[in-house]
């Protein structure tokens, strides 16, 4: 079972490029953002990416077809939640069904922002291409929500700097030397 939460699609037209440069600055782009992406024509390609940790699946479909003198480019991009994600978010759902409903629509948000992110990007790439047709330069940027959350750090116990006594952390004075803290 795959559950489709959102899907995204936007259609512009480029003076100037060809279908064939579109297709290669698309397979180079979407490749810099860590998806696999595999060819279905000469003008059309899929890709995907999964983050397992959420159980979340983003996928791309971008197609070129000549208009006029200029070329078209589709875009269709969706973010589906696996059965893997599904599991993690029932049982969350069944023991804390507030906080999941918040982290949920908070989660969709993001994710809905990070789509909206990456194809503003593509878009200008693909834009810059006949100017400069090169790969996209620097790491990708992760998105926010599939970046770990840091773990919670204990807080250190207060000690003693001359016995080296755990004391309690409202303590002024150490209760086994008397040393002020």
């Amino acid at each position: 079972m795959i559950k489709n939460l959102f899907t995204k699609r936007d259609h512009r037209v480029f003076p100037g490029l060809s279908k064939e440069q579109a297709m290669q600055a698309a397979g180079w782009f979407w490749r810099s953002r860590n998806f696999g992406v595999n060819y279905t024509s000469p003008y059309s390609l899929i890709g995907s990416q999964f983050y397992t940790r959420l159980g979340l699946r983003q996928s791309i479909n971008v197609w070129a077809a000549e208009e006029g003198k200029d070329v078209g480019v589709d875009v269709s991009f969706s973010a589906e939640l696996t059965d893997e994600g599904a599991a993690v978010g029932l049982v969350g759902a069944v023991l804390v069904l507030p906080v999941t409903i918040a982290v949920g629509a908070v989660s969709y948000i993001e994710y809905e922002n990070d789509a909206q992110r990456l194809m503003n990007e593509f878009w200008g790439y693909l834009q810059g291409f006949p100017k400069n047709p090169a790969p996209p330069s620097g790491p990708a940027a992760m998105p926010t929500w599939a970046k770990e959350k840091p773990a919670p750090t204990t807080p250190q116990p207060k000690m003693c700097p001359l016995c080296r006594s755990i004391l309690d952390s409202e303590s002024v004075f150490c209760k086994y030397c008397g040393t002020r803290l």
